[in-house]
């Protein structure tokens, strides 16, 4: 096991009612699930190696520091953080990060999950994946005026 980070979708009024129980929300926030056919905001243990991508390629998308606390690893994205996060992605294609795909640098760096020299090639095609679901994901829940709970965790 290993901390992974993920997104799901929410309305910005069911998002709303989380951050006003805030403390009571624990169990609320972990039963979320996505919708059946909403795409996944799943990005496993990528997290941090789309973190040092993105921030190498200055896309000014903030995956990590991004959000509002609910409770514990939940965090809240207002449908506008939502909207303007989906607009940098869209801006940034693949190829813009996977120029700074550097696995030596990256594990010196101790980007997590450590993965980087040993997996060459195959690190950045896991990285590729993620990152377009999680393009996937943002145009889907701005398109829809939707919020986003992130965990992390």
């Amino acid at each position: 096991m290993g901390v992974i980070l993920s997104f799901t979708k929410v309305t910005a009024e069911r998002l709303g009612e989380l951050v006003a129980a805030r403390a009571e929300a624990g169990d609320e926030v972990w039963d979320i699930e996505r919708a059946k056919g909403d795409p996944s905001g799943y990005l496993d243990k990528s997290w941090d190696g789309l973190r040092y991508l993105l921030e190498a390629a200055e896309s000014r998308v903030n995956l990590f520091y991004d959000g509002d606390l609910i409770v514990d690893e939940y965090y809240a994205w207002s449908p506008d953080l939502v909207r303007s996060t989906g607009e940098r992605l869209r801006a940034t294609p693949f190829t813009a990060l996977a120029a700074h795909y550097d696995p030596a640098a990256m594990d010196e760096a101790n980007v997590y999950p450590g993965i980087w020299t040993r997996d060459g090639d195959e690190g950045l095609g896991y990285l590729r994946y993620h990152y377009d679901a999680l393009v996937t994901f943002f145009r889907d829940a701005a398109k829809t005026g939707s919020a986003a709970i992130m965990h992390f965790g």
